[in-house]
């Protein structure tokens, strides 16, 4: 029983080595990357929703408006969870 607990806990210090190696590569280039995709896409993705919406609907800015505010707080929210992970 001993033997399999010591096997697991090597197993799990060399996966979070390894988590630590990619963490330590990332450049700056690439992280600004990230964060601002994770900033941008859902916007985008919640103006085309909203735009969507409102040619079905005949309606105007409504859902519009409603799927942009989504769209800023989920990629604030990424961008805040991305950032934390930098940590």
């Amino acid at each position: 029983m001993n033997k399999k607990t010591e096997e697991i806990k090597k197993k799990v210090k060399l996966i979070e080595e390894k988590k630590i190696g990619i963490k330590e590569n990332n450049s700056k280039g690439n992280i600004g990357l990230k964060i601002s995709l994770d900033l941008i896409s859902p916007i985008i993705a919640g103006v085309l929703i909203g735009l969507g919406f409102d040619k079905i609907f005949l309606t105007k800015p409504i859902f519009f408006l409603i799927f942009l505010l989504l769209g800023i707080i989920a990629g604030l929210i990424n961008v805040i969870r991305a950032m934390n992970k930098l940590r």
